[in-house]
């Protein structure tokens, strides 16, 4: 932490410590060893899971959370946030530091998650979005929280773009094929970025790679902080044309961030998280993203930006975990 490239739950986890250090307070964070934060550090692996191919995920992943669950207790801390999802959840039991969880992803919509989370429904959980408690409406929330980023990282960029850009992982839920099909149809050039997961690599080879000439469809890769702040304020509109509920979408607010529209299919946060005809547009299907293309430039992307300033900046989560630390905390 911070993440190099991809890594959305990274960043906020990290970026969470930080502004909680800088409000005073005294936080423990559990991450990789070479991570860059102003909190104190415990770690056990020594770089990202992603980055090293002599570590082995699930042993790591284990004995990160055996790790963070022994030193709660041994350093007395008051709370513990995961930011695991599910992995931590069935040694919950054997600690007496209460264990606060934050539903990243659409880990929630898994059948082995939904297994997990179903045997403790009585533990405090946060919803990074409403639209996301549908997924699993017996869990007990007790604050929803969405996502926050430092607005100091992300430039905003008074004038329009003259490309369309994807970034995320290019998997057939993030819809990569349909924003390709947009550009197609509308004539404007695209730009895909983001890392290609193992488990997608034929759908990468067989729906991606063959449209990609350089020029009107440019696959760069996966970004960090600097290039995705320049791909994002130097797009004309973000396509997020998900094919599943969304849980949240930290990109949108990226992109929004930057003054940038979005376009998204209207599934899971993409309604709660762009303001229909205003930050953007939210569109039932393939069709209703080609139309609402040329209607970008209706748009003042200076309202994208206040939207950000007004519900996603870090300020306001940081605010939102302070309370829901106090929930907890304040249960018998």
């Amino acid at each position: 932490m911070p993440p190099r490239a991809y890594g959305p739950w990274e960043y906020v986890a990290g970026s969470l410590a930080r502004g909680l250090v800088e409000r005073g307070y005294d936080v423990v964070l559990f991450a990789t060893a070479d991570a860059d934060t102003p909190a104190r550090l415990e770690a056990v692996c020594p770089g990202p899971l992603g980055e090293r191919d002599d570590l082995p995920p699930r042993p790591c992943e284990l004995m990160h959370v055996a790790h963070a669950l022994k030193r709660a207790e041994e350093l007395e801390l008051e709370l513990l946030h995961n930011h695991m999802n599910y992995l931590p959840l069935p040694f919950t039991p054997l600690v007496s530091v209460p264990v606060l969880t934050t539903l990243h992803g659409a880990a929630l919509l898994e059948a082995d998650s939904r297994f997990l989370y179903r045997r403790f429904p009585h533990l405090p959980y946060v919803s990074i979005s409403y639209a996301e408690r549908q997924g699993a409406p017996e869990l007990r929330y007790v604050a929803n929280v969405y996502n926050g980023i430092d607005l100091a990282d992300f430039t905003f960029v008074e004038r329009p773009g003259s490309y369309l850009l994807f970034l995320g992982r290019l998997s057939p839920v993030k819809g990569p094929d349909l924003a390709i099909e947009v550009s197609r149809r509308t004539g404007i050039p695209l730009k895909l970025a983001g890392p290609v997961p193992p488990e997608d690599r034929e759908f990468f080879e067989t729906k991606i790679r063959p449209h990609v000439n350089g020029r009107s469809i440019e696959y760069i890769g996966e970004v960090g902080p600097r290039e995705r702040d320049r791909l994002l304020g130097g797009a004309l509109a973000l396509l997020h044309l998900v094919r599943a509920p969304e849980p949240f979408g930290l990109v949108m607010v990226e992109a929004m961030a930057t003054g940038t529209p979005v376009i998204g299919t209207a599934r899971g946060s993409v309604p709660e998280i762009v303001e229909d005809g205003v930050t953007g547009f939210v569109v039932e299907d393939l069709e209703g993203a080609v139309q609402a293309v040329p209607r970008v430039a209706e748009l003042r992307r200076a309202d994208a930006r206040r939207r950000v300033e007004e519900h996603f900046t870090l300020d306001h989560m940081v605010e939102g975990y302070i309370r829901a630390y106090e929930t907890v905390l304040g249960e018998p």
